[in-house]
């Protein structure tokens, strides 16, 4: 878990989707769990930072604000899409892999095939409506599950559950952070050594 100074939204995953994943901090402490998405804004503003955001944020916020009850279901696709990258990729959920796979063909579906500005190449264009952010999403999410997987990580903290590639040049990266977790797992590691040496009940000078 990355300590204050951090972008608005984590980008530690070495893949948008990830960072995607990592937008729950302490995933794996039910008591502790903290969701960033907690608004349809929230995804607006996420979508905006990874520079994926169809049309620009303060158009779709108006249609949001405009719509709240799409806005909800909107929002609600997607944390169940992010739930289905890290289902898929850390479970190995075949349900999961499924899910995103009918949200990337749903996308496509919603998206035209345009010539791009150079002339020489074409690309999805996706809609700048209320579904695009889930659009964009399921893109990064397909992307992802069809790339090469062996280097996903899940931090090795006990309540963190940040997830990244690990493309460290020796394949052994172990925290989501080295200032974050890596630190506070040393620290704690220390203490615990230094209270194991002492004898029962001794206090430091």
């Amino acid at each position: 878990m990355a300590t204050t100074g951090s972008p608005t939204f984590p980008e530690v995953g070495g893949h948008a989707a990830l960072d995607l994943v990592d937008t729950v901090h302490w995933r794996l402490d039910p008591r502790r769990s903290i969701d960033t998405l907690g608004t349809f804004d929230d995804v607006v503003a996420w979508c905006d930072q990874m520079g994926v955001l169809p049309g620009s944020a303060e158009q779709v916020t108006r249609l949001a604000a405009s719509a709240p009850e799409a806005a909800a279901r909107e929002h609600a696709a997607v944390l169940a899409l992010r739930e289905a990258v890290y289902q898929a990729v850390f479970d190995s959920s075949a349900a999961a892999a499924d899910h995103v796979a009918a949200e990337h063909l749903a996308a496509l579906g919603r998206a035209t095939f345009e010539r791009d500005a150079d002339q020489v190449s074409w690309s999805w264009r996706l809609p700048a409506d209320l579904s695009g952010p889930r659009s964009a999403v399921a893109l990064l999410a397909h992307s992802l599950l069809t790339s090469d997987l062996a280097a996903a990580r899940q931090c090795g903290d006990d309540a963190c559950g940040w997830v990244y590639l690990d493309t460290s040049p020796r394949h052994n990266r172990v925290w989501c952070t080295a200032a974050g977790c890596g630190n506070r797992n040393r620290v704690a590691r220390h203490q615990a050594k230094r209270r194991t040496a002492r004898p029962d009940g001794a206090r430091p000078a």
